[in-house]
């Protein structure tokens, strides 16, 4: 069976081969209150939004404003120039932008855990000067990492460092950020590295493909790389055993906790826009003797329901950030099997999240009748976002690894990717 297809047209922006620039016009200091500060942020980002969704505008100024306001920062040591904030701020700081503004939420959220790739790769400080650096100039980072893909191979450089050529899909946020962490194979195809590189480098192409049903703003364009050059001092230190055959420990688990922000923050707005709508008017059917939409008793025992998820998903959220946390705390004695165990809390995180994001978005519909699906409210928005999320991650593989430990108690173990003896990394 053949499926016939139609290609949409294309989003209408312009060339930036060069990254756009997103640079700070001012530095402001770090605040007191993180969450006052990303709600403050969302109350600039609200108005627009729909606007820009339907546009799929790149959020250039709203990245800018991420930068300005210190919040990209939140999450690296005060002692090395970071805002010095935890993990529930951080997480909480996302989950507030994107009920705003769902795009910009992802594009921070992707932020956040690709910007601790040099505090994950190394725990001693061997990547201290790059995290100096990145708080020094506020860098908002992109994502170039896909461990599935073997085949983005290195070359050396006569002198020194690697260049690299090749192209790589799905680098969230990649297009419109300041530095991007980077993974590819080291040149014997014995192991993984990791470097920092910026995005206006030379060689780099951004082939302005992404046209998605939701996050239209969180870019994750398509990525050319003609002899791409990593300099030595670019590839970051890697201070575990042995060398990195398979995922960077933590990453994914960190990265969890933000997709869970970007589908709580999209869940609540939600939530918000159906209570707001319910309350301020009344739809063509309702049960005698209510006034407003919200006054029909059928009415609150569906929206009973569906707020009831997004509270058991808000406790979850709490509490799995509290235990990655302490985890983080203790990260030098963490055994692999501690690792699969946050990596299990997690990943249900995140797939429950989801779950409850992909039903309360497609729910809201049912508080606000026919006039509800104009264009004006954006209702839709929040369930193209959701979806276009969960779909990085089938929701089935999530659930057959939490089923197997479910019913074995058995965490997960990560397989390298490499033979398991390796010469000594160069």
């Amino acid at each position: 069976m053949t499926i016939a297809t139609q290609a949409a047209p294309a989003i209408a922006r312009p060339d930036h081969a060069a990254r756009p620039d997103t640079s700070p016009r001012t530095a402001e200091p770090y605040p007191a209150d993180w969450l006052a500060l990303a709600r403050t942020l969302a109350d600039e980002l609200r108005p627009g939004a729909i606007a820009r969704d339907a546009l799929g505008t790149l959020p250039v100024e709203e990245v800018r404003r991420l930068r300005e306001s210190g919040l990209v920062n939140l999450l690296y040591p005060a002692d090395l120039g970071g805002g010095g904030g935890t993990l529930r701020e951080a997480a909480w700081s996302v989950l507030e932008i994107a009920k705003a503004d769902g795009s910009v939420g992802a594009v921070l959220g992707f932020h956040f855990y690709n910007s601790l790739v040099p505090l994950l790769l190394d725990y001693n400080g061997a990547n201290d000067a790059v995290v100096r650096e990145a708080a020094r100039q506020r860098w908002q980072w992109g994502n170039v990492t896909q461990y599935v893909n073997v085949d983005f191979v290195a070359e050396h450089h006569p002198n020194g460092g690697y260049t690299i050529s090749g192209t790589k899909k799905w680098n969230t946020g990649t297009p419109i950020a300041e530095h991007t962490t980077l993974l590819f194979v080291h040149p014997d195809r014995t192991h993984y590295l990791y470097a920092h590189i910026p995005t206006d480098r030379a060689g780099l192409r951004f082939h302005e493909d992404w046209d998605q049903i939701g996050l239209r703003g969180a870019d994750s364009s398509t990525i050319s790389f003609d002899q791409v050059r990593i300099h030595a001092e670019e590839v970051l230190h890697w201070g575990h055993d042995g060398q990195q055959t398979g995922p960077l420990p933590l990453w994914a688990t960190f990265g969890a906790v933000f997709y869970s922000a970007v589908y709580l923050g999209n869940t609540l707005a939600a939530l918000e826009a159906a209570r707001d709508y319910a309350t301020a008017g009344r739809r063509q059917s309702v049960l005698p003797g209510a006034a407003t939409t919200a006054e029909d008793v059928l009415v609150q025992t569906q929206f009973a329901d569906i707020w009831l998820k997004a509270k058991a998903a808000e406790a979850l959220f709490e509490t799995t950030i509290a235990r990655l946390a302490a985890g983080w705390e203790r990260r030098h004695e963490l055994s692999e099997e501690d690792r699969g165990l946050l990596a299990i809390e997690t990943l249900a995180l995140r797939t429950y999240t989801s779950q409850v994001a992909l039903e309360v978005t497609a729910q809201i519909f049912e508080f606000g009748g026919g006039k509800a699906t104009g264009r004006s409210y954006g209702f839709d928005r929040f369930w193209r976002n959701v979806r276009t999320l969960a779909n990085h991650d089938p929701l089935v593989l999530a659930q057959k690894t939490l089923g197997a430990f479910a019913l074995s108690g058995q965490p997960p173990r990560f397989p390298a990717k490499f033979p398991a003896k390796n010469p000594a990394a160069k």
